[in-house]
């Protein structure tokens, strides 16, 4: 590289530096010279303030201007880019390697990081920095934005906070809380170089079968429309995007609850009369500022007609340029999910390509109006500027540290997953601290069932605390019997209380059971029924990412808690806290719990809150001051 780095901190600079030759709005919006940060190319002086030469010119260009607004200096940036430069902003590659002409050469504009960063803090920091610095050297100087997927929070940075998944946010229905889990999103994202959030979810829960309900926060639309403004706002700070924002992505348009049979990837089933219900989210988060909405890449939409009926929802311009763009008003940008037709998506109306590569650019710019991709690009580099990575891509090594997994994120996150605890039946209940418990079931040991799929996946480690170890440290390891299968029970717990973890493993798209089935699996009904049969006080901890088949082990279990997927970082903690009476339960049931498989199958996959007559109602839950007191 040409340059040692050089750095310019944050200045107030006095109207002697040059700024009586500055129009008048130029120079009061120029008061604070912003703090710059060269790896590569050279500082320059203009009118006594500092700015990036990024394209070693030796003179201040428009867009090298930090005083000038962000549409004037993408204008005059697009002026210098050819169709290929205008193209590679729109790649959104994955970041499983890293070849250094991605970025010095083609100047790519998007990564999601994946595990490529799956290190401590530091390392994280750093291995964005040294991207950043090749973004740096490409000609035009263009900087790259990363994106991570953040269901589970910063989850693939390994000291991350992995917070509650939004399901568990559903169950607390507090925008407070939301905005706060956001803005510790944001601020570890910021803290290694992440500027774009893959998330929030605005699906509406509407068929119980669909695995990815986890990552969605309700059946009630109004519910939705609350939170996900509340995420928004957590993110970016407002409306606007700033140096102090990062950007947020509302998936998946115009609503991926309603696939058919609960099947991922499926058609999806929405109808004129639930429409407006499956929008509503995205209205709110479009009215919040959102500054990214990502279109479903594996659901056809047929009720829209034209090219949704043969196009998943990111490859048509009924979703993207008729609904999103057309009616809904939408001026950000559209980054689609990860595909592979990205000349179909670009000329459908998207702007930001997941899963595109280096060699997509050339087919971009022989198979797309060279208009298209400048309307595109346009949108992407203002977002750039706003944002101030221009300026300053780079972050502090050490100081990302310090940040991820603070105390202070931590008690958020166990906050969150206290709170969201939902008690559906409550008797018997015995008090368990000096007592001897019993802890079954596999899942009390599984780490990953804390948390959704988006982390890193194995043979990668998770670091963290299991249900089993949580109840171990508040009990004393001598008081604690582990037992994994109803073949392991003895024959007499009398007056032994017994903790069974069931539900299902961490998954994405397809959960371990299926979508054919709402049932618990023969093993864990025999474990619990076992346990009963022993004369044990049973109380079925549900790690669950969806609405289950409850009936059979309501029916066995003294106390039924749900504790959803609580976060790998402090949800164990939350879960024994509770479990030991020193945390209230409080949490509401964020969607209906079916008494049969039946009634599953004859409701529809778009309609929230159609199921007759159900186990336990939406909104549900028994209020526990102090559990067994």
């Amino acid at each position: 590289m040409k340059h040692s780095i050089k750095i310019v901190t944050a200045l107030t600079m006095a109207a002697g530096l040059g700024l009586s030759s500055m129009p008048a709005v130029q120079a009061e919006e120029s008061a604070a010279q912003p703090e710059l940060a060269a790896r590569v190319k050279n500082i320059i002086e203009a009118d006594g303030l500092q700015f990036k030469d990024l394209n070693d010119n030796g003179q201040l260009d428009p867009y090298e201007d930090w005083r000038l607004p962000a549409e004037e200096r993408a204008d005059d940036l697009l002026s210098k880019m050819d169709a290929t430069q205008k193209a590679a902003q729109m790649v959104h590659l994955t970041l499983v390697s890293s070849k250094e002409s991605w970025f010095t050469e083609n100047n790519v504009g998007f990564a999601l990081v994946y595990e490529y960063i799956f290190d401590n803090a530091a390392e994280a920091a750093k291995r964005t920095n040294e991207i950043q610095e090749l973004s740096e050297s490409s000609p035009l100087g263009i900087p790259i934005i990363f994106s991570m997927d953040t269901e589970a929070g910063a989850a693939f940075v390994s000291d991350a906070t992995f917070l509650p998944d939004e399901i568990n946010q559903g169950a607390v229905n507090d925008p407070e809380l939301v905005t706060k889990l956001n803005t510790v999103l944001k601020e570890e994202l910021m803290a290694v170089g992440v500027r774009m959030a893959l998330s929030p979810d605005a699906d509406l829960i509407t068929d119980p079968r669909w695995g990815r309900n986890q990552e969605c926060y309700s059946e009630d639309s109004e519910v939705v429309q609350s939170l996900i403004t509340a995420a928004v706002t957590g993110l970016q700070g407002g409306s606007e995007l700033t140096g102090e924002s990062v950007m947020a992505t509302v998936k998946h348009f115009p609503g991926a609850g309603a696939q058919t049979d609960g099947v991922d990837g499926t058609p999806l089933t929405i109808q004129e009369d639930s429409e407006e219900l499956h929008l509503a989210g995205f209205k709110a988060a479009i009215e919040a500022g959102a500054a990214a909405v990502m279109p479903y890449g594996y659901s056809t939409v047929p009720y829209l007609g034209g090219d949704a009926v043969e196009n998943s929802a990111d490859q048509s311009s009924a979703v993207m340029t008729d609904l999103l763009r057309g009616e809904l008003g939408y001026t950000g940008i559209i980054q689609t999910d990860w595909g592979l037709n990205f000349t179909g998506a670009a000329n459908a109306g998207a702007d930001i390509l997941g899963g595109a590569g280096v060699r997509s650019t050339k087919q971009l710019v022989e198979e797309v109006d060279e208009e298209r991709l400048t309307d595109a690009c346009r949108r992407i580099l203002i977002a750039k500027f706003q944002l101030g990575i221009f300026e300053n891509p780079y972050v502090d090594e050490d100081k990302a540290a310090e940040v991820l997994g603070s105390d202070e994120h931590k008690a958020v996150a166990k906050e969150a997953a206290s709170r969201s605890f939902t008690m559906l039946k409550y008797e018997n209940a015995q008090a368990l601290a000096g007592q001897k418990v019993v802890v079954a079931g596999s899942l009390a040991q599984d780490i990953r069932a804390l948390n959704s799929g988006w982390t890193a996946k194995e043979p990668i480690e998770i670091q963290g605390t299991t249900i089993l170890d949580a109840i171990q440290e508040k009990a004393g390891a001598d008081n604690v019997t582990y037992i994994e299968t109803a073949a392991d029970v003895p024959a007499d717990l009398t007056g032994v209380t017994a903790l069974a973890v069931v539900g299902e493993k961490s998954g994405t798209h397809d959960p371990e059971w299926g979508a054919d089935t709402l049932e618990f699996p023969k093993e864990q009904t025999d474990l619990v029924n076992a346990l009963k049969a022993a004369g044990a006080n049973v109380v079925a901890v549900v790690v669950m990412n969806r609405a289950y088949v409850m009936t059979p082990v309501a029916e066995a279990a003294d106390s039924v808690l749900l504790v959803y997927r609580p976060g790998v970082t402090c949800g164990a903690e939350a879960v024994a806290d509770a479990l030991y009476g020193e945390t209230s339960i409080t949490g509401k049931l964020p969607f209906q719990i079916p008494k049969t498989m039946e009634q599953v199958l004859e409701q529809r996959e778009d309609l929230p809150k159609d199921i007759d007559e159900p186990l336990y109602e939406y909104g549900f839950g028994i209020d526990v001051e102090s559990f067994g007191a």
